[in-house]
């Protein structure tokens, strides 16, 4: 039997991973939405109901039955594409998700731009100026953005704002389909708190990936025939510094999608992140439980997409893993 190429086990071993990964974050979600003190059931029939409505809700809903079967029912249903139905409003959770994850998606990316555009740079010139001013103070602002967290610096930007700008929309969100340059307004302030500080880790990758690269023999001969050092910076360090950037730069997207739960809730961006507290403060279980399989599913997705990029940038990681 002939052996498949390199990169096709290379990609059927990351997708495996990712399929593994997914069936353990169902139980997870499952699992956490189920251990939270209440039931939907105490919600809806209220504090006067009697013992007969209590039992017809708890069987409409399916919480009689056991643990392992209601599992396997939501996951059979979700495999199907049936994500459930809201307890609370009555809208199906994929129509809600729906509306949602295309807010949260805008706000990742946005944030992304912004953590790449100053993180990869900064990391670059701080390298190339090792030890001097520039160094020093991007050091400091890197450890500044690792100090604070995410949540704290969005409530100080909106304080900040709302002072010095009071014109500024601070707070809400406005579809790009209503208007594209309100929506880019009220997406600046939550970009900037989640870019910001995430872009102090790539900064600090981007700074020690190129300092491991130029102790390589290929920069040091380019610099002895002649080529400044930024040009041995432009022509052979950033391709060979790009690797393990780009690996983190793909989890910090997914991980600002993680992140977008409290983003979200502090500039009342109507996005997953928002939808996912609203729904365990409300014990909305099916609601609660699709949210964070797609959050974690967004999360997979992101850094399989990384992990089949890698071998574009380094042809000797699809060949060596």
């Amino acid at each position: 039997m002939p052996v498949p190429p390199a990169w096709v086990r290379f990609v059927l071993r990351r997708v495996l991973r990712g399929v593994l990964v997914l069936f353990a974050l169902s139980l997870l979600a499952f699992g956490l939405v189920h251990m939270l003190p209440g039931s939907p059931v105490d919600t809806l029939a209220g504090p006067y109901s009697d013992a007969a409505t209590r039992a017809r809700l708890t069987t409409d809903l399916g919480l009689d039955k056991p643990l392992p079967v209601q599992y396997v029912t939501w996951l059979s249903n979700t495999l199907r594409g049936d994500l459930g139905t809201s307890v609370f409003n009555g809208l199906p959770v994929r129509e809600m998700i729906g509306e949602r994850l295309p807010n949260t998606l805008e706000l990742a990316v946005f944030a992304t731009i912004i953590s790449v555009a100053w993180g990869v740079p900064a990391g670059a010139l701080s390298a190339m100026r090792r030890g001097r001013a520039v160094d020093v103070t991007a050091r400091t602002v890197t450890f500044v953005g690792l100090a604070i967290p995410v949540f704290a610096f969005g409530v100080a930007l909106v304080l900040l704002f709302s002072i010095l700008f009071p014109a500024w929309p601070t707070l809400g969100f406005v579809p790009f389909s209503e208007d594209a340059v309100r929506n880019l307004q009220s997406m600046l302030l939550p970009s900037i708190a989640l870019g910001l500080p995430l872009g102090s880790t790539l900064c600090r990758f981007m700074r020690s990936s190129m300092l491991e690269v130029y102790e390589q023999d290929f920069i040091r001969t380019a610099l002895a025939t002649g080529s400044t050092q930024l040009q041995a910076t432009m022509r052979h360090g950033l391709r060979n510094a790009a690797a393990p950037v780009a690996t983190v730069a793909g989890l910090q997207m997914a991980g600002i999608v993680g992140n977008s739960i409290l983003i979200e809730n502090v500039f009342a961006i109507p996005g997953i992140g928002q939808l996912t507290v609203t729904a365990i403060t409300h014990l909305d279980i099916a609601v609660a439980q699709a949210c964070i399989l797609v959050l974690g599913a967004t999360y997979v997705v992101l850094n399989l997409a990384v992990d089949l990029l890698l071998p574009l940038i380094d042809p000797q990681i699809g060949k060596d893993r």
